[in-house]
């Protein structure tokens, strides 16, 4: 009953996932580690965002000064792949393999957001280039687990992640307010493997389908190469013309340290009450290109405050074959101004789950409704704001176990 309810509750919970805290997506779950002998898991999760604002332009060359400007649906869907192996080394010792993209972000505004604008080619000068504000960055994650269990029911978690980092940033109204103006700003960063890792402690009591799981994961600190691009004003024989101007810089990037704490306990005969808390420290993470941060006078991306995700759910077991789970979970708002490329504060949700078990599969299927958190966002200058409100995300996964004795 135990192993069969909690995958229900885990396709909720993690095949679902929606962009919540900054950049957070697979939540870094080690839950393979605590199926029974060895076992291969593949789980898919897809997520449909519905996130758009508006912002008053105040760029006084734009055509649209003064008039209050849609951003358009800024967050892109994506999928959350999950790829794990686990297997019994010992009676007492338990190897696990997990492959996953932790973090990430996929976002774009429409093409007349007044941040979308270059102010070179707002006022006429040749050569300007095009482009929206938008980020892209993507995260893929190896990590390798130990477990060691002692009497008791108790155990010891550590091990070691792999992780690539990725990312593409437009701001094209950055330089607007340097003399003389520049826009444009672009900057592609080279792909960069580093390494953290996972240390946790566990307790378990099968008798009554107990679980409690605390893990901490390291931050990971990546040292970037990038190519930072911007359009500056020349002179030609035909007059001011823009040219494009570029340079190699470097900068470093943590993704964030993280603590989870999973629990589970049996309730009632056939019903499995589970939740999980996540803390993510996301203070740690500043990105400050040196060229954006000359231009701008300010990071590209930072954050004021870590977030406190929770979830809670309960299970029933219906048949021998198959188990049902509703989940709820929630994210406080931090009530403060957050960054454009990820305009979004706190979030509630609910997921249905299901499992059918057959010979040695489980297969898990899930959706989940996530209410995002209204939010403020800077705009092009003091007292100047972007205002995102009524946002919303779907999400839906599948999960298969198979069991390979």
């Amino acid at each position: 009953m135990k192993k069969t309810l909690f995958q229900a509750c885990a396709v909720c919970v993690g095949a679902t996932t929606v962009q919540a805290g900054g950049l957070d997506r697979s939540g870094q779950g080690v839950n393979i580690l605590f199926e029974e002998g060895s076992a291969v898991q593949l789980r898919l999760g897809y997520t449909k965002p519905d996130v758009s604002g508006s912002m008053q332009d105040l760029i006084p060359a734009s055509p649209t000064f003064g008039q209050t400007i849609d951003s358009g649906n800024v967050s892109n869907s994506f999928w959350s792949p999950h790829l794990a192996y686990k297997t019994a080394l010992t009676e007492e010792l338990d190897f696990a393999l997990i492959y996953d993209q932790p973090f990430g972000a996929d976002i774009d505004y429409s093409s007349d957001y007044p941040l979308s604008q270059n102010v070179l080619g707002l006022v006429g000068i040749p050569g300007a280039t095009t482009d929206v504000l938008r980020a892209e960055a993507d995260t893929d994650a190896i990590t390798a687990l130990l477990r060691y269990k002692f009497d008791g029911g108790f155990s010891v978690i550590g091990g070691v992640r792999a992780q690539r980092l990725k990312a593409s940033v437009s701001v094209p109204i950055a330089g607007a307010g340097v003399t003389p103006p520049q826009g444009g700003y672009r900057t592609e960063t080279d792909a960069e493997i580093d390494f953290g890792y996972v240390l946790g402690v566990a307790w378990e009591k099968p008798e009554i389908a107990a679980r409690v799981a605390l893990t901490y994961n390291s931050k990971i600190t990546h040292d970037l190469s990038q190519t930072e691009a911007r359009d500056v004003i020349g002179l030609t024989p035909l007059g001011p013309a823009a040219s494009r101007v570029s340079a190699d810089t470097s900068s470093e990037v943590v993704t964030p340290q993280s603590v989870n704490l999973d629990f589970q306990t049996g309730v009632a005969p056939k019903t499995l009450l589970f939740g999980s808390i996540r803390w993510v420290d996301w203070p740690q993470t500043v990105y400050a290109p040196p060229v954006y941060t000359s231009l701008t006078g300010i990071n590209l991306v930072d954050y004021e405050d870590a977030t406190w995700t929770y979830s809670l759910g309960l299970g029933y077991q219906f048949t021998n074959e198959f188990s049902g789970a509703v989940t709820l979970g929630y994210e406080s708002s931090q009530g403060n101004s957050v960054s454009n490329l990820g305009p979004t504060d706190g979030f509630w949700s609910i997921g249905l789950g299901g499992t059918y078990s057959i010979e040695n599969a489980k297969i898990s299927g899930g959706v989940r409704y996530t209410d995002i958190g209204d939010a403020t966002a800077n705009g092009t200058g003091p007292g100047n704001r972007a205002t995102f409100e009524g946002n919303s995300a779907w999400s839906v996964g599948l999960q298969v176990t198979y069991a390979l004795n």
